[in-house]
């Protein structure tokens, strides 16, 4: 119970962020830019609990799970609300991919030596998904 605790905390966290974020689209391109910099990369322990531990999170108990799930569901209504203000529900595919597109790409930035390499990662993720977005 113990984890799901932290992730649950970790997720709403993580949440409370966004309303910090200018309204609409600006605040979504806001938020992709600072979920994929090197500052966010660079501290895995203050960082998305989903980038850090989600290869955990699938070894653990359903109560760990069903938190990591509210807390993902909460973040793609987010994305889908910027997206689509007045139909959310009709962008929640795309906010789907944008969040799995971004959270695939810190976690492989996270995991290369090559710092070089890493930063380029994390600049084409940025590109990716403002790509993603038009």
């Amino acid at each position: 119970m113990a984890v799901a605790n932290v992730v649950a905390d970790e997720l709403r966290t993580q949440m409370e962020k966004y309303d910090a974020l200018r309204p609409g689209r600006q605040g979504l391109e806001d938020f992709v830019r600072v979920y994929l910099s090197p500052e966010h990369r660079d501290q895995p322990s203050t960082g998305c609990p989903s980038a850090a531990l989600l290869d955990e999170i699938g070894r653990c108990a359903d109560v760990t799970k069903q938190a990591s799930t509210e807390g993902a569901t909460a973040i793609v209504e987010e994305i889908a609300a910027r997206l689509a203000p007045a139909d959310p529900q009709s962008a929640r595919g795309k906010a789907i991919g944008l969040f799995t597109m971004m959270v695939g790409t810190l976690q492989l930035s996270r995991a290369l030596a090559d710092r070089k390499f890493a930063d380029e990662v994390l600049e084409r993720g940025i590109e990716n998904a403002h790509t993603f977005l038009d």
